[in-house]
């Protein structure tokens, strides 16, 4: 008599399961290495977008109006900035929620540097953004 084996054994799920925990264990860190990444770009690209706005407020001589971006201050992620080339409020870091932002500028250069971090410990982010990028890898 034919016996009418469907499904799959015990032995060869055991082999699929380990198979896919070997699979998870060598991608998991390269996915998380892309996220850390990724949120680092992404507070590089907010830094080039607040010196683009500074920038130009100084240039329209609106920089006085400014609320909350006092030059070489820390401002907290959230604080409002008003008259800033359509930016409406300082964006929070990506990498860290309570990274605070220190914009730099003067009326001739502009922005001179954007750094990002805590308030004892705080890495250049603007113009060069690869202190940053090594303090965070």
């Amino acid at each position: 008599m034919k016996k009418n084996n469907k499904g799959f054994s015990l032995v060869e799920l055991i082999i699929v399961i380990a198979i896919m925990a070997v699979l998870i264990g060598v991608l998991a860190p390269q996915y998380m290495k892309h996220v850390k990444n990724s949120k680092i770009s992404t507070d590089v690209t907010n830094a080039q977008n607040i010196a683009t706005a500074v920038n130009a407020a100084i240039a329209d001589g609106s920089i006085d109006t400014v609320t909350g971006l006092t030059s070489g201050t820390e401002i907290a992620g959230g604080a409002t900035i008003t008259n800033l080339a359509g930016v409406t409020e300082m964006p929070v870091s990506k990498v860290k929620s309570d990274y605070k932002w220190v914009v730099t500028w003067n009326a001739t250069d502009g922005v001179t540097s954007i750094k990002l971090g805590t308030a004892g410990s705080t890495v250049e982010i603007y113009p060069s953004d690869s202190a940053y990028r090594t303090a965070n890898p």
